[in-house]
């Protein structure tokens, strides 16, 4: 009689960190709401990021003159 393995169960709920120069992600996963994907992202900007300045609209441009 041989010995079988069990398939380790896979969890249900998990989540993975990404840490980038700017920011830090959070992907939260739960295969009971959706099997395919993560179900909430969560950005966190570092202090040091800059946010870029908008392109100027048509609205500014005749504001301006």
């Amino acid at each position: 009689m041989p010995f079988e393995k069990k398939p380790e169960p896979r969890p249900v709920k998990w989540e993975i960190t990404y840490e980038d120069e700017d920011c830090i992600s959070i992907w939260r996963y739960n295969t009971k709401k959706n099997p395919n994907g993560p179900v909430d992202v969560e950005y966190k900007y570092k202090k040091t990021f800059v946010q870029p300045k908008r392109n100027r609209t048509m609205k500014d441009l005749l504001k301006d003159s």
